[in-house]
């Protein structure tokens, strides 16, 4: 059975920004998208976004939560975490720190577009060089990180 994950909408535009789905499938066999989530990303109109939309349907699977949740979190967030609940699945994608949260406190295996990043690293799908372009590419379109953090990302590549 394919490994599946259910996202939100941070962690998807970031994807889709940099063209990472290839890397995302290379870690899950399908993603979740809920259907809030869906109508969030389809509220942006940019290249990114035409990307993703692509693979709606195939890759990507948009699906109806029958019972929200309110875990005081957006509405994509909530969505994304009651189907974790609904559908029974463990991996949450996510680089919202508050919906991160709350995912770990439901006992669900949490992963961003670093920790994607890194996974491919890991399974030799990309190399350091790679790696280490995708993490700044990151950075230059947006994505907020420590210098901390950075520093420990840049120290586990190599």
């Amino acid at each position: 059975m394919e490994k599946e994950i259910v996202t939100n909408t941070s962690s998807l535009i970031f994807i889709g920004k940099l063209k990472l789905l290839d890397l995302l499938k290379n870690v899950f066999g399908r993603v979740l998208v809920p259907h809030e989530v869906v109508e969030e990303l389809l509220k942006k109109d940019s290249s990114e976004i035409l990307y993703l939309k692509n693979e709606l349907g195939n890759f990507l699977k948009e699906v109806e939560v029958k019972k929200l949740q309110n875990f005081s979190l957006g509405k994509g967030e909530n969505a994304a975490l009651s189907l974790c609940i609904e559908k029974n699945i463990n991996f949450f994608l996510s680089d919202d720190k508050k919906a991160r949260s709350y995912a770990r406190s439901m006992k669900l295996e949490t992963i961003g577009v670093l920790g994607i990043i890194l996974e491919n690293l890991n399974k030799n799908k990309i190399n350091k060089k790679d790696a280490r372009l995708l993490i700044d590419n990151l950075i230059k379109n947006g994505y907020y990180m420590t210098s901390g953090l950075y520093s420990e990302i840049i120290k586990l590549i190599g």
